[in-house]
């Protein structure tokens, strides 16, 4: 194999692949790019068995085929070079040859044979989705996904997939987000987890211009294409929560309060917060809603928010993280924050927009 690249093009391709290059893994080859060039482009392919990552660069092929490189090795290296063409090649002795103006190096690789392809996906359900709407539908729901990988379907974000669009939906017992997301089209139904890792990935590398997203997804593995990226991903199997039994049906009060003011008052209260597992006292009086926060280290936080509210006057106890992060992803000036006791989950919107909710447990208010 022997190539010409520009290095801006071939080192955003190795740094969007190196996304799913195994950290720790006992396979040598897995800490290694598949390049495969044809076509005058180069096909950057990494994997850790669970994600595989494909990024197209265009290339003059001088002589096609494949060879490997190390990740990490290469994108540093790659990153310190000059502005100009970078030629790679390979020889008989998996010698990868990378020169550029007056840099001249050799690094040792292995056999392509050794790297394993990515599945191909055979698409029993399929959607069409805007780039955009797909990034901030993922914004909206990975960060409630679950850490405890004990509880592997809790990692996820269940894909809701029919005629009438696509639902996102995440937790991790303590909160839920949903999010229904318009499609351009679609065929088949069908209930798919997704790993938030790989969405949280996607979202960092589709490119922040017009277009959109093909998915694929088959019974074991999900299949996104956007112009010249395309990641493949493992289902995690088994069934999630029956989150709609979550969701308050019914609400004796209700607050309107202003997005920026209130995010800005919890940051400030969390600093108390801290060391209290973060819990904030949220209590309304009239046309005010109170936030305070005490620790017996640090001392204790007061701030005072104008609302809106329906219905009596409360009191509840949050973890000001679980609000912030809600909070750190709503666009609207004011958000709704529909309660019925200090021990029932509370549910929150955008306020105006039925399309997004999060519901969100209390904590002990003494």
């Amino acid at each position: 194999m022997n190539v010409i690249c520009a290095r801006k093009d071939l080192y955003e391709g190795v740094q969007i692949a190196s996304r799913a290059v195994s950290a720790r893994t006992s396979l040598p080859i897995l800490g290694h790019l598949l390049m495969t060039a044809e076509d005058d482009r180069l096909c950057i392919t990494a994997t850790d068995l669970e994600i595989g990552l494909e990024c197209y660069v265009e290339a003059k092929v001088v002589e096609p085929g494949s060879m490997t490189a190390p990740a990490k090795i290469i994108a540093e290296l790659l990153g310190s070079l000059p502005e100009t063409d970078v030629a790679i090649a390979i020889d008989n002795d998996y010698n990868v040859s990378i020169k550029c103006a007056a840099s001249d190096f050799s690094l040792k690789s292995l056999p392509p044979e050794e790297f394993p392809m990515l599945p191909d996906v055979v698409e029993e359900t399929s959607f069409t989705v805007d780039r955009d709407i797909l990034i901030s539908g993922v914004k909206k729901t990975a960060f409630a996904v679950g850490a405890d990988e004990s509880r592997a379907i809790l990692t996820g974000i269940l894909m809701q997939i029919n005629e009438n669009g696509l639902k996102l939906v995440s937790t991790d017992t303590h909160r839920l987000c949903v999010l229904d997301v318009p499609l351009i089209e679609s065929h088949g139904a069908t209930n798919a987890i997704v790993p938030g890792r790989a969405l949280n990935d996607l979202a960092r590398v589709i490119p922040e211009e017009q277009g959109a997203v093909s998915v694929g997804i088959s019974a074991s593995q999900i299949k996104f294409t956007a112009d010249d990226i395309v990641m493949v991903s493992r289902l995690i199997e088994g069934q999630f929560p029956n989150f709609e039994r979550v969701i308050p049906t019914e609400h004796t009060k209700t607050l309107i309060i202003p997005t920026q003011q209130f995010e800005q008052s919890l940051r400030r209260a969390s600093i108390v917060a801290r060391d209290n597992a973060n819990r904030i006292i949220a209590r309304t009086d009239n046309g005010n809603l109170t936030i305070t926060a005490e620790s017996g280290s640090v001392g204790s936080a007061h701030e005072e928010i104008e609302i809106v509210k329906q219905g009596e006057d409360t009191k509840m106890a949050f973890s000001a993280r679980y609000l912030l992060d809600v909070l750190g992803v709503i666009e609207t000036e004011a958000i709704e924050m529909e309660l019925s006791g200090e021990v029932n989950q509370a549910l929150i919107r955008p306020q105006g927009q039925y399309d997004y909710l999060y519901v969100v447990m209390p904590m002990q208010v003494s």
